[in-house]
């Protein structure tokens, strides 16, 4: 941090230019946060709640619904949770960088002014702070419940599947709930890193030939 900072004392930009920048830069980032903590506290609540509901009305399809609907509704479920991550994922990208900002900011006028996430309790707590693991955590738990209820609607007395059949259902179900476990215990493991100064810019980096 303290050499980005002498770097960026160092440039031809006048200081109150780079100030101006890096508010706009910092109001962008609280809009996406916004956005992020939006989906995971409404829509993706919402999401799981029709799929919970769909998995409760499930006996009262046809079989040949019913099938389907179970086979489909794991993917679904990987989704979710993976949809979950990213979005946690995402807004720990951002609270980092608006920590910086907010540090660089403070740097450049020579007082504390920006304050909320450079000097946030959580700040060095879990990936995506508290609101994006208890999301992640809420998800994964409500996702392999519902696993747990496709394995139990399939092996009910109107059975769907034959016994080989169903083997190859549950080993489907397994994989898809190790996939879950793998994507939430990556995300315990996730930290931003902020790119080096020396990288190109993705208009550069990505040129139309």
């Amino acid at each position: 941090m303290e050499k980005n900072m002498e770097e960026a004392d160092s440039s031809g930009v006048s200081r109150e230019t780079r100030i101006q920048i890096l508010l706009e830069e910092y109001r962008a980032l609280y809009r996406l946060l916004t956005f992020r903590l939006t989906a995971m506290d409404r829509r993706v609540p919402a999401i799981g709640g029709a799929l919970g509901a769909l998995l409760g009305s499930a006996t009262a399809m046809p079989q040949q619904t019913r099938l389907a609907f179970l086979v489909g509704l794991p993917i679904a479920l990987v989704w979710l949770l993976l949809s979950t991550v990213q979005h946690a994922r995402s807004k720990e990208d951002h609270v980092r960088r608006i920590d910086e900002i907010e540090r660089l900011v403070n740097y450049l006028v020579g007082e504390e002014l920006l304050v909320f996430q450079s000097r946030h309790p959580n700040k060095a707590g879990y990936p995506g702070g508290r609101t994006g693991g208890g999301a992640v955590f809420g998800v994964l738990t409500v996702c392999l419940i519902m696993l747990a209820g496709c394995v139990h609607l399939v092996q009910l007395p109107t059975r769907l599947l034959a016994s080989g059949e169903l083997d190859s259902y549950a080993l489907y179900v397994a994989t898809c709930a190790l996939l879950m476990l793998w994507a939430a215990a990556r995300l315990t493991r996730y930290r931003y890193v902020r790119p080096p100064p020396d990288s190109p810019p993705i208009f550069q980096a990505h040129r139309l030939k």
